[in-house]
């Protein structure tokens, strides 16, 4: 169960990224905007703990 929450937690902060990124750069936001950083920042972090739920599950 636990295994599951984080990659559900983890796959949330992906999509969350992605919307933040897409929705800056929609916006007319440039490549050092908030908006952009944050976006990565979220993409990165879940693809992190993704990563390594999947490496420490085995």
């Amino acid at each position: 169960m636990y295994h599951g929450s984080v990659r559900f937690f983890s796959l949330t902060m992906i999509v969350i990224g992605v919307v933040i990124l897409a929705s800056t750069l929609i916006g007319g936001g440039g490549p050092t905007s908030v908006g952009v950083f944050l976006g990565i920042a979220f993409i990165v972090v879940g693809g992190g703990r993704l990563w390594l739920s999947v490496r420490m599950s085995g």
